[in-house]
Protein backbone atom coordinates (compact mmCIF):
# COMPACT_ATOMS: atom_id res chain seq x y z
CA UNK A 1 0.00 0.00 0.00
CA UNK A 2 2.81 2.43 0.82
CA UNK A 3 4.43 1.51 -2.46
CA UNK A 4 1.24 2.35 -4.37
CA UNK A 5 0.94 5.75 -2.64
CA UNK A 6 4.56 6.51 -3.52
CA UNK A 7 3.90 5.80 -7.22
CA UNK A 8 0.79 8.02 -7.27
CA UNK A 9 2.67 10.85 -5.54
CA UNK A 10 5.43 10.64 -8.10
CA UNK A 11 2.90 10.90 -10.97
CA UNK A 12 1.29 13.98 -9.39
CA UNK A 13 4.66 15.70 -8.93
CA UNK A 14 5.58 14.90 -12.52
CA UNK A 15 2.33 16.41 -13.82
CA UNK A 16 2.85 19.59 -11.78
CA UNK A 17 6.38 19.91 -13.10
CA UNK A 18 5.19 19.61 -16.71
CA UNK A 19 2.53 22.28 -16.15
CA UNK A 20 5.13 24.65 -14.71
CA UNK A 21 7.17 24.38 -17.92
CA UNK A 22 4.21 25.17 -20.23
CA UNK A 23 3.93 28.64 -21.79
CA UNK A 24 1.05 30.84 -20.55
CA UNK A 25 -2.05 30.78 -22.75
CA UNK A 26 -2.35 33.68 -25.17
CA UNK A 27 -5.21 36.03 -24.39
CA UNK A 28 -7.93 36.37 -26.96
CA UNK A 29 -9.20 39.81 -27.91
CA UNK A 30 -12.04 39.47 -25.38
CA UNK A 31 -9.59 38.66 -22.58
CA UNK A 32 -10.96 35.16 -21.94
CA UNK A 33 -7.59 33.52 -22.31
CA UNK A 34 -8.77 31.28 -25.13
CA UNK A 35 -6.06 30.56 -27.66
CA UNK A 36 -6.91 31.51 -31.28
CA UNK A 37 -7.19 28.60 -33.75
CA UNK A 38 -3.99 27.62 -35.47
CA UNK A 39 -4.32 28.21 -39.23
CA UNK A 40 -3.77 25.12 -41.40
CA UNK A 41 -0.43 24.78 -43.09
CA UNK A 42 -0.64 25.31 -46.88
CA UNK A 43 1.83 23.20 -48.74
CA UNK A 44 2.86 24.34 -52.25
CA UNK A 45 1.47 22.19 -55.05
CA UNK A 46 3.97 20.76 -57.48
CA UNK A 47 3.20 21.21 -61.19
CA UNK A 48 2.99 18.07 -63.24
CA UNK A 49 6.17 17.55 -65.23
CA UNK A 50 5.85 18.44 -68.92
CA UNK A 51 5.67 15.38 -71.13
CA UNK A 52 8.27 14.94 -73.88
CA UNK A 53 7.38 16.67 -77.15
CA UNK A 54 6.61 13.39 -78.92
CA UNK A 55 4.11 12.39 -76.22
CA UNK A 56 2.27 15.75 -76.45
CA UNK A 57 1.56 15.53 -80.17
CA UNK A 58 -1.12 12.79 -80.58
CA UNK A 59 -4.72 13.99 -80.71
CA UNK A 60 -6.66 16.76 -82.45
CA UNK A 61 -5.39 20.32 -82.97
CA UNK A 62 -7.15 23.37 -84.45
CA UNK A 63 -5.83 26.48 -86.15
CA UNK A 64 -7.54 29.56 -87.59
CA UNK A 65 -5.97 31.35 -90.56
CA UNK A 66 -7.76 34.16 -92.42
CA UNK A 67 -11.10 32.73 -91.33
CA UNK A 68 -10.25 29.19 -92.45
CA UNK A 69 -10.42 26.51 -89.75
CA UNK A 70 -7.66 23.88 -90.11
CA UNK A 71 -8.07 20.56 -88.30
CA UNK A 72 -4.86 18.61 -87.72
CA UNK A 73 -5.18 15.13 -86.24
CA UNK A 74 -2.22 12.98 -85.15
CA UNK A 75 -2.47 9.25 -84.48
CA UNK A 76 -0.32 7.13 -82.18
CA UNK A 77 0.79 5.02 -85.15
CA UNK A 78 2.62 8.00 -86.68
CA UNK A 79 -0.03 9.01 -89.24
CA UNK A 80 -1.83 12.36 -89.53
CA UNK A 81 -4.65 14.08 -91.43
CA UNK A 82 -4.97 17.79 -92.24
CA UNK A 83 -8.38 19.11 -93.31
CA UNK A 84 -10.04 22.48 -93.85
CA UNK A 85 -13.46 22.73 -92.23
CA UNK A 86 -16.24 22.91 -94.80
CA UNK A 87 -14.00 22.00 -97.73
CA UNK A 88 -15.26 19.26 -100.08
CA UNK A 89 -11.65 18.28 -100.80
CA UNK A 90 -10.17 15.16 -99.28
CA UNK A 91 -7.92 15.72 -96.22
CA UNK A 92 -4.15 15.63 -96.65
CA UNK A 93 -2.74 12.42 -95.18
CA UNK A 94 0.78 11.42 -94.25
CA UNK A 95 3.20 10.56 -91.46
CA UNK A 96 4.68 12.63 -88.64
CA UNK A 97 7.99 12.55 -86.80
CA UNK A 98 9.37 14.51 -83.84
CA UNK A 99 13.04 15.45 -83.44
CA UNK A 100 13.70 17.59 -80.38
CA UNK A 101 10.84 20.09 -80.39
CA UNK A 102 10.43 19.99 -84.18
CA UNK A 103 7.44 18.20 -85.67
CA UNK A 104 7.93 17.10 -89.27
CA UNK A 105 5.13 16.15 -91.65
CA UNK A 106 6.01 13.71 -94.43
CA UNK A 107 9.76 13.77 -93.92
CA UNK A 108 12.44 15.93 -92.33
CA UNK A 109 13.05 17.86 -95.56
CA UNK A 110 9.85 19.86 -94.94
CA UNK A 111 9.41 22.99 -92.82
CA UNK A 112 8.66 21.71 -89.29
CA UNK A 113 6.10 22.78 -86.75
CA UNK A 114 7.43 23.79 -83.33
CA UNK A 115 6.04 21.80 -80.40
CA UNK A 116 5.46 24.34 -77.62
CA UNK A 117 4.05 23.79 -74.13
CA UNK A 118 0.38 23.94 -75.17
CA UNK A 119 0.39 24.66 -78.90
CA UNK A 120 1.96 23.83 -82.25
CA UNK A 121 3.45 26.72 -84.24
CA UNK A 122 3.75 26.49 -88.01
CA UNK A 123 5.98 29.48 -88.66
CA UNK A 124 6.14 28.85 -92.41
CA UNK A 125 2.46 29.83 -92.81
CA UNK A 126 1.97 31.85 -89.60
CA UNK A 127 -0.46 29.32 -88.14
CA UNK A 128 -0.79 28.27 -84.51
CA UNK A 129 -2.69 25.13 -83.48
CA UNK A 130 -4.26 24.61 -80.06
CA UNK A 131 -6.40 21.91 -78.46
CA UNK A 132 -9.45 24.18 -78.31
CA UNK A 133 -11.53 24.76 -81.42
CA UNK A 134 -11.66 28.53 -82.09
CA UNK A 135 -14.84 30.37 -82.96
CA UNK A 136 -15.31 30.95 -86.68
CA UNK A 137 -17.81 32.79 -88.85
CA UNK A 138 -20.56 30.40 -89.91
CA UNK A 139 -23.22 31.67 -92.30
CA UNK A 140 -26.78 31.14 -91.14
CA UNK A 141 -29.54 29.99 -93.46
CA UNK A 142 -32.21 31.99 -91.66
CA UNK A 143 -33.14 35.30 -93.30
CA UNK A 144 -35.33 38.33 -92.74
CA UNK A 145 -37.93 39.14 -95.37
CA UNK A 146 -36.64 42.28 -97.01
CA UNK A 147 -38.88 45.23 -97.85
CA UNK A 148 -37.87 48.56 -99.46
CA UNK A 149 -35.71 50.58 -97.08
CA UNK A 150 -34.61 47.68 -94.87
CA UNK A 151 -30.99 47.32 -96.05
CA UNK A 152 -30.45 50.97 -97.03
CA UNK A 153 -26.95 52.27 -96.39
CA UNK A 154 -23.33 51.36 -97.00
CA UNK A 155 -22.05 47.78 -96.62
CA UNK A 156 -18.52 46.34 -96.87
CA UNK A 157 -17.54 42.76 -97.61
CA UNK A 158 -16.02 40.92 -94.63
CA UNK A 159 -16.04 37.27 -95.78
CA UNK A 160 -16.21 35.42 -99.10
CA UNK A 161 -17.53 31.89 -99.50
CA UNK A 162 -17.56 29.33 -102.30
CA UNK A 163 -17.90 25.57 -102.39
CA UNK A 164 -18.58 25.36 -98.66
CA UNK A 165 -15.39 27.24 -97.68
CA UNK A 166 -15.60 30.72 -96.13
CA UNK A 167 -12.58 32.95 -95.54
CA UNK A 168 -11.76 36.57 -94.81
CA UNK A 169 -12.21 38.86 -97.79
CA UNK A 170 -9.03 40.77 -96.92
CA UNK A 171 -6.92 37.66 -97.52
CA UNK A 172 -8.28 37.50 -101.08
CA UNK A 173 -7.71 41.18 -101.73
CA UNK A 174 -11.48 41.50 -101.84
CA UNK A 175 -12.96 44.93 -101.11
CA UNK A 176 -16.55 44.93 -102.30
CA UNK A 177 -18.76 47.87 -101.31
CA UNK A 178 -22.51 48.19 -101.68
CA UNK A 179 -24.55 51.35 -101.36
CA UNK A 180 -28.29 50.71 -101.25
CA UNK A 181 -31.17 53.13 -101.64
CA UNK A 182 -34.48 51.35 -101.99
CA UNK A 183 -34.26 49.23 -105.14
CA UNK A 184 -31.11 50.98 -106.38
CA UNK A 185 -27.74 49.44 -105.55
CA UNK A 186 -24.25 50.73 -106.40
CA UNK A 187 -21.54 48.08 -106.45
CA UNK A 188 -18.00 49.23 -105.79
CA UNK A 189 -14.59 47.70 -105.15
CA UNK A 190 -13.61 44.73 -107.28
CA UNK A 191 -16.78 45.15 -109.34
CA UNK A 192 -15.83 48.68 -110.31
CA UNK A 193 -18.66 51.19 -110.01
CA UNK A 194 -21.77 49.47 -111.34
CA UNK A 195 -25.26 50.87 -110.79
CA UNK A 196 -27.93 48.17 -110.62
CA UNK A 197 -31.65 48.03 -110.07
CA UNK A 198 -32.88 45.18 -107.89
CA UNK A 199 -36.40 43.85 -107.64
CA UNK A 200 -37.91 42.57 -104.39
CA UNK A 201 -38.75 38.89 -104.84
CA UNK A 202 -39.72 36.38 -102.15
CA UNK A 203 -38.18 38.41 -99.33
CA UNK A 204 -34.93 39.02 -101.21
CA UNK A 205 -33.54 41.58 -103.67
CA UNK A 206 -32.68 40.18 -107.10
CA UNK A 207 -30.88 41.66 -110.12
CA UNK A 208 -30.25 39.91 -113.44
CA UNK A 209 -27.41 40.78 -115.80
CA UNK A 210 -27.66 39.83 -119.47
CA UNK A 211 -25.15 41.78 -121.48
CA UNK A 212 -23.54 39.87 -124.30
CA UNK A 213 -21.65 36.94 -122.85
CA UNK A 214 -22.18 38.17 -119.29
CA UNK A 215 -25.14 36.40 -117.73
CA UNK A 216 -25.45 36.48 -113.97
CA UNK A 217 -27.97 36.66 -111.16
CA UNK A 218 -27.24 38.68 -108.02
CA UNK A 219 -29.32 38.06 -104.91
CA UNK A 220 -29.27 40.09 -101.70
CA UNK A 221 -30.56 38.53 -98.48
CA UNK A 222 -30.30 39.77 -94.90
CA UNK A 223 -29.32 37.04 -92.46
CA UNK A 224 -30.83 36.85 -89.00
CA UNK A 225 -27.42 37.76 -87.52
CA UNK A 226 -27.46 41.11 -89.35
CA UNK A 227 -25.03 40.09 -92.11
CA UNK A 228 -26.02 41.01 -95.67
CA UNK A 229 -25.32 38.21 -98.14
CA UNK A 230 -24.73 38.94 -101.82
CA UNK A 231 -24.86 35.75 -103.91
CA UNK A 232 -23.44 35.82 -107.43
CA UNK A 233 -24.48 33.04 -109.80
CA UNK A 234 -23.19 32.82 -113.36
CA UNK A 235 -24.07 30.47 -116.16
CA UNK A 236 -22.13 27.25 -116.15
CA UNK A 237 -20.92 27.65 -112.55
CA UNK A 238 -21.18 24.04 -111.38
CA UNK A 239 -19.66 24.74 -107.95
CA UNK A 240 -22.58 26.98 -107.00
CA UNK A 241 -22.69 30.69 -106.22
CA UNK A 242 -19.97 32.88 -104.79
CA UNK A 243 -21.25 34.49 -101.61
CA UNK A 244 -20.11 37.87 -100.28
CA UNK A 245 -20.90 38.52 -96.61
CA UNK A 246 -21.17 42.23 -95.84
CA UNK A 247 -21.34 44.26 -92.65
CA UNK A 248 -22.84 47.76 -92.30
CA UNK A 249 -20.39 50.65 -92.61
CA UNK A 250 -20.41 54.43 -92.36
CA UNK A 251 -18.95 56.99 -94.77
CA UNK A 252 -16.37 57.81 -92.10
CA UNK A 253 -14.56 54.46 -92.45
CA UNK A 254 -15.21 53.50 -96.07
CA UNK A 255 -15.03 55.22 -99.43
CA UNK A 256 -18.45 55.49 -101.04
CA UNK A 257 -18.93 53.92 -104.49
CA UNK A 258 -20.62 55.96 -107.15
CA UNK A 259 -24.18 56.83 -106.23
CA UNK A 260 -26.84 54.62 -107.83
Amino acid sequence: MKKMLAILLSLVLLSVGCLSLAQPAALAEDGTGTEPPIPPIEYPTLEEPLLPAEARVPGDWYGLHHGLLFCLSFQEDGSFTLAVSGSPLEPIRGTWLVEGNCLYLNGTDTEPLLVLDDSLLWEAVGLRFTREMPETFRPTEEFYELTPGDPDGLWRCRYVGAGGVVMEAEALGEDTLLYIEGENVALGGVFGDIPLVFAFEDGAMVARLDEGETKAVLTLRLQMDGVLRLSLETDGEAAGPVDFYLLPQTPANAELPAEP
